[in-house]
């Protein structure tokens, strides 16, 4: 499939989604938790950016599918890769990441409750590829009129509030 046929087929789906003129990265994440009838949980960690580590990985459990982030990133990098990991559940990608039992652990998961796994080390296969023409159709559509987010959020908990902030209106400058 060409870019132009890809992106074509990535818009639709997400139409398919029927989200607002306006929407979040929480608005998407429910619309995409309903669709599938099961909760979309984020998880921060800040081991992903080791040497050859995904920055983002989805984990698909019986119960929920889990969405860890790069937290020593910028809020902006933060929503772009969770919108990548969710475009892997849109589009019902397999999952091609394999991390050992002990990594899984360490990350604070059950390996046993394990389905399906991915995560973003290259854009070489055409799962990858489809889920970054889809996160990159979701933020051009999320912030179609508007000023991206702060560069600078608040620390902490209040971070992870920052994710799912609106985006800011462009201020209009009167002369």
């Amino acid at each position: 499939m060409d870019l132009e046929q890809l992106r074509a087929t990535c818009e639709a789906r997400v139409e398919a989604l029927r989200l607002p003129h306006r929407f979040s990265t929480r608005d998407l994440r429910d619309a995409v938790a309903e669709q599938r009838g099961r909760p979309i949980v984020l998880r921060p960690l800040s081991t992903l950016g080791a040497m050859d580590a995904p920055c983002g990985i989805r984990l698909e459990t019986p119960d929920a599918d889990l969405l860890f982030y790069e937290e020593a990133t910028s809020p902006l990098h933060q929503n772009h890769i969770l919108a990548h990991e969710i475009s892997h559940i849109i589009c019902d990608h397999p999952g091609s990441l394999e991390l050992d039992q002990d990594t899984l652990r360490a990350i604070g998961f059950d390996p046993t409750l394990v389905r399906r796994m991915s995560g973003r080390t290259s854009y070489t296969s055409e799962d990858e590829r489809e889920a970054e023409v889809m996160a990159s159709v979701i933020r051009q559509l999320m912030y179609r009129g508007r000023e991206s987010p702060s560069i600078r959020p608040a620390s902490g908990a209040e971070s992870w509030d920052a994710l799912f902030a609106e985006p800011h209106r462009k201020k209009r400058h009167r002369k």
